[in-house]
């Protein structure tokens, strides 16, 4: 009788043997790698995905925490900026002043701005001024500073300031001129003034030969004219103080007269183009002569008009 295998039922050979369970051993261990790689292809890939997922969170949770931050550093600086804002148009301010002044009033923010000039800046608008002289401007300038000054000495003059007195009765001989004769006071007032204005120009352009310079009278006009914007400026002061009961207000015409010598040195040293040397000693023989030539044309215009 022929043997066979258990397992397969093979029919065996006297003394063979089987193979069957040898290789379906070896088809079992050749099977298990391609499951085993499968399964670990599909972990790796499903462990990746929930990586994945993830980090995607946590980026879309982290930019819109960085987006959230932006946005409430934008609202904090905008009502910081709000409340400077605030803060700002309640205080007072001298510019917020000034330019409600200009918008309200046009017209007359145009009429002062060449004024105001003078006080913002005064050093570059004497040196950038115009180099063709304007007769009627230095006409209105000169004779609003005579009209202004005259009516300041005349309303001190009530008010027995003893500094006027003693200039009245040095220039006059009488300190009872201003108080009885007003009107005929501001007229001789004015024509002095105007007297001097002209004289200190002619000083002006006489002593440029001095320093090898020709400065025309009317450049030299337009000079003079520049320190009777100063100087009505000192006139309103003066008027203001002496209505809040100062007796001695009329001093302050000093102040004007140094500053009055600043312009005339700053003026006369741009347009003749001197050095400091120069033009300190031009203004110093200038106002020397101009001193005389006042004394002199003041008491003869004096006794003139004393005589009719």
């Amino acid at each position: 009788m022929a043997k066979t295998c258990f397992y397969c039922g093979k029919e065996l050979a006297a003394g063979q043997r089987c193979s069957c369970r040898g290789s379906s051993k070896t088809g079992a261990t050749a099977e298990t790698p391609v499951f085993s790689a499968s399964s670990t292809a599909s972990a790796s890939s499903s462990s990746s995905s929930a990586y994945s997922g993830s980090s995607a969170g946590s980026a879309s949770s982290g930019a819109f925490t960085g987006e959230t931050g932006k946005k409430k550093a934008k609202r904090e600086k905008t009502k910081q900026v709000w409340n400077e804002e605030q803060k700002a148009q309640n205080r007072f301010s001298f510019a917020k002043f000034i330019d409600q002044v200009r918008s309200n009033f046009p017209s007359i923010s145009k009429l002062m701005r060449p004024v105001m000039a003078y006080i913002w800046h005064p050093v570059t608008t004497i040196q950038n001024r115009s180099q063709v002289v304007s007769i009627p401007k230095v006409l209105l300038i000169n004779s609003l500073f005579a009209a202004l000054t005259s009516l300041m000495v005349i309303f001190t003059s009530f008010t027995d300031s003893p500094f006027l007195g003693m200039l009245i009765s040095l220039i006059f001989g009488k300190t009872d001129l201003f108080s009885d004769h007003p009107v005929m006071a501001f007229f001789v007032m004015s024509a002095i003034l105007w007297l001097c204005v002209l004289i200190l120009a002619l000083c002006f352009t006489w002593t440029s030969r001095l320093v090898n310079r020709k400065l025309p009278f009317l450049r030299a006009l337009d000079t003079v004219s520049i320190s009777s914007i100063y100087m009505c400026f000192a006139d309103v002061l003066i008027f203001l103080s002496v209505l809040f009961g100062s007796r001695g207000a009329f001093t302050l015409i000093f102040v004007a007269m140094v500053i009055m010598g600043i312009c005339h040195y700053v003026s006369i040293k741009q347009d003749l183009a001197l050095r400091d040397n120069s033009a300190f000693n031009m203004l110093a023989i200038s106002y020397l002569l101009f001193y005389v030539l006042a004394q002199l044309g003041t008491n003869i215009f004096i006794r003139i008009f004393v005589l009719f």
